[in-house]
């Protein structure tokens, strides 16, 4: 949401991994007009797949919370269920289930 493109892998590479203890998963896309803004989880620049492999390859095993800040599935409720859906997708893709 801040313009780091490069979240994963740049920004991921930047972190202390024994610093991390909770992950929310959540994405961003560039509208039209080049401002950013949230996206269902299998849509934007974060791909989570590699992320959930990312994480599981440094033995992490603590929280990761389905964030349900895009409101594009006409209601709640059902921005969240497609979110939900592409985060377990990535998870299938990701070989961490």
């Amino acid at each position: 949401m801040r313009g780091e493109f490069d979240a994963f892998p740049g920004g991921w590479d930047a972190l202390p991994k024994n610093r991390i203890h909770h992950c929310h998963c959540k994405n961003a896309v560039k509208n039209e007009t080049g401002k950013i803004e949230w996206a269902p989880v299998d849509k934007g620049f974060i791909d989570w797949a590699a992320q959930f492999r990312a994480l599981k390859q440094i033995g992490y095993r603590e929280a990761v919370s389905l964030e349900t800040h895009w409101r594009g599935g006409g209601t709640p409720e059902q921005s969240t269920r497609i979110s939900w859906a592409g985060m377990k997708q990535a998870l299938k893709e990701s070989d961490t289930l």
